[in-house]
């Protein structure tokens, strides 16, 4: 929708820079912006950088990794009161990174993302740990790192603590699978998750035209994935957009010949096919 489209384009210019330039916190507003038609951009960066210039003289006066955490959780989660929402976890808000700040809760990712994005501001080496289920960050250390769960106050995990989860995901993982699972996601890794999330809570919502808003981003930022192209159509099939679900759906089957849905896309759009067919 034309609406959406500074939002968009801000969101594209973003996610084509390089990793260390992508600016994560921007991004995320982005999408906010986009779902919620409002620009809350430069308000929440504001906010951001006044968490941060609050936690700088407690973090100045810590000596160890550990002071750092500590530094932090006290601040963001006792004395914030940012937390997990529980109450209403499918809540679209808990995805925006404006709304988490507002109201001071959020998913696991979003709140995790704010717990990064504060701590790069303030010179911490802060990152993700995408878990299967859920999301965690990371705070490295030369011996190793600490685990911080911003969805549960700040709670700390163990490496093991990590590793179960993962086992407990797939019912059973090699070391080099949770080796590769643990390892820091890439910014675009992130903003993907965020709106995989949206995806699903608006499919679920049966808000068809926002969920092929987050398809269309997830493409932006990851353009071979099949299975988004294949959702893209399916989106597009319920919006009635008719030619572009048939292309969409033909690119996945040609991507995909051996996938265990192609039978039945194929049976779902052959009517189909034979209509556009019939009135072209």
């Amino acid at each position: 929708m034309l609406r959406h489209l500074p939002a968009r384009r801000r969101f594209q210019s973003l996610v084509r820079q390089p990793e260390a330039a992508l600016d994560l916190a921007q991004a995320a507003l982005c999408i906010a912006w986009e779902d919620q038609n409002t620009d809350n951009l430069e308000v929440t960066l504001q906010h951001i950088a006044a968490l941060v210039h609050d936690l700088r003289p407690r973090i100045d006066a810590g000596v160890t990794p550990h002071d750092h955490v500590a530094a932090i959780n006290a601040y963001l989660f006792e004395e914030c009161g940012f937390h997990g929402n529980t109450a209403d976890y499918n809540d679209p808000a808990n995805s925006f990174l404006d709304q988490v700040i507002a109201r001071r809760t959020g998913l696991p990712i979003t709140l995790s993302v704010l717990y990064m994005e504060v701590g790069r501001r303030l010179g911490l080496p802060i990152s993700g740990v995408a878990l299967p289920g859920h999301f965690l960050a990371r705070y490295a250390t030369p011996i190793g790192a600490i685990y911080i769960d911003p969805f549960h106050g700040g709670k700390l995990w163990s490496a093991d603590a990590c590793a179960q989860q993962i086992i407990d995901a797939y019912g059973a993982a090699s070391p080099a699978l949770i080796r590769q699972i643990m390892q820091p996601p890439t910014k675009r890794a992130i903003l993907a998750r965020m709106l995989r999330n949206l995806k699903h809570t608006y499919v679920h919502m049966s808000d068809y035209q926002r969920a092929l808003g987050a398809v269309e981003r997830i493409l932006l930022l990851e353009p071979h994935t099949p299975q988004e192209v294949r959702d893209r159509g399916l989106l597009r099939l319920h919006l009635d957009d008719l030619h572009r679900a048939l292309d969409d759906i033909d690119q996945y089957v040609q991507a995909m010949p051996d996938a265990s849905d192609v039978m039945v896309l194929r049976e779902q759009m052959r009517p189909i096919a034979t209509f556009l067919a019939s009135v072209n």
